[in-house]
């Protein structure tokens, strides 16, 4: 592919919780310049102003219209600006964002499927489609997952399956770094969990944990909960999201990792950059019957699916076992975002 920069377009904020697409710009962006388009923001004013977050660009438009929730004109605008005329490469995050390539009809587009998105709640009703489209005309496919993988391979060798990975020398510090502030009153075990809690959570799975002799802690932000499924008792804290880089001392406070994942559409077809960085923290994890997460971690993560198992399961791993720990950090050693991102390089210079 010929091409001297790149526009992004994500689904994700850059500034909300770290995964793949921010991993995987910010290494594309030692490479060539990147613009980190976001979906709009509501707003008082419009406007579509660029930021700078180190080597990232990141365009955030802002509307006073609380119905426009996709770029328009305006943005398209001031991604050509930017752009100025080199050859661009439009990497895709989400089908949502295909206006971007469409307003480069002439560049190479990239999908990075990341999640399957189009089974989550809230879901745009055109998402399906459009996804259809961009995965014919993808230059290519990364997928984030052997399951996503299987559901795209039929497209062709474009199709390329790069599970996400782990900052592997952040994480693995979590081994000697001091428990965060937050645990300094709580009781033992903690079993922690890290990351979005939405509708992909099994919240009686919580419940059971909830009723043993543990402190549960949940950190990250609250999405898309209808009702009132939380867990509400004295041993249970939610911390809402904390920065990125707060987590190696976070995970230095659990005694157990948590991957309670109800088994529903939205994680059919998941594989959570989670599971590497709780093994490289040298944590024990426990979770649902994932299918990536069986494939992958069989051996090595505790696997429950009903209430009281996983409970069981969360007590019995937090008495270690070193074993599991060693092999754990060794096959997240191996899935670096570094090594990743370079490959991807790779294959993108080899089209």
């Amino acid at each position: 592919m010929k091409f001297d920069c790149i526009v992004v377009g994500s689904h994700l904020r850059f500034d909300g919780v770290w995964q793949r697409p921010h991993h995987l710009a910010v290494r594309l962006a030692e490479r060539v310049p990147v613009l980190f388009v976001e979906e709009p923001w509501l707003a008082r004013s419009d406007s579509d102003a660029i930021e700078t977050h180190g080597a990232i660009a990141v365009l955030r438009p802002k509307r006073s219209d609380p119905s426009a929730v996709e770029i328009d004109d305006a943005t398209v605008a001031a991604v050509r600006a930017w752009v100025a005329g080199r050859h661009v490469l439009v990497w895709l995050e989400t089908p949502m964002m295909d206006r971007l390539a469409n307003a480069f009809a002439a560049e190479p587009v990239v999908y990075d499927c990341m999640d399957d998105l189009g089974s989550f709640a809230r879901a745009p009703v055109s998402l399906r489609a459009r996804e259809a489209l961009l995965l014919e005309r993808a230059r290519l496919v990364f997928t984030g997952g052997r399951s996503l993988f299987e559901r795209c391979r039929s497209y062709g060798p474009k199709v390329r399956l790069f599970a996400s990975g782990v900052e592997f020398a952040r994480f693995a510090s979590a081994r000697t770094a001091a428990p965060h502030p937050l645990f300094a009153h709580l009781g033992r075990p903690v079993c922690g969990y890290a990351g979005v809690i939405d509708e992909r959570i099994d919240w009686a799975l919580l419940a059971a944990l909830a009723e043993r002799a543990v402190e549960l802690v949940l950190v990250g932000p609250v999405m898309k909960i209808e009702g009132t499924p939380l867990p509400r008792r004295p041993n249970v804290h939610f911390t809402g999201q904390l920065p990125y880089g707060e987590l190696p001392s976070l995970l230095a406070g659990f005694d157990v990792a948590l991957m309670p994942f109800a088994h529903n559409a939205a994680t059919a077809t998941i594989s959570p950059t989670k599971t590497p960085e709780y093994l490289a923290a040298g944590k024990p994890v426990v979770s649902t019957r994932i299918a990536d997460v069986v494939a992958g971690y069989e051996g090595i993560v505790w696997f429950a699916d009903a209430p009281e198992d996983f409970a069981d399961a969360c007590l019995a791993a937090a008495l270690g076992d070193p074993e599991r720990a060693r092999r754990g950090m060794e096959l997240a050693r191996t899935a670096d975002w570094d090594a990743i991102a370079a490959r991807m390089w790779r294959d993108l210079e080899g089209e």
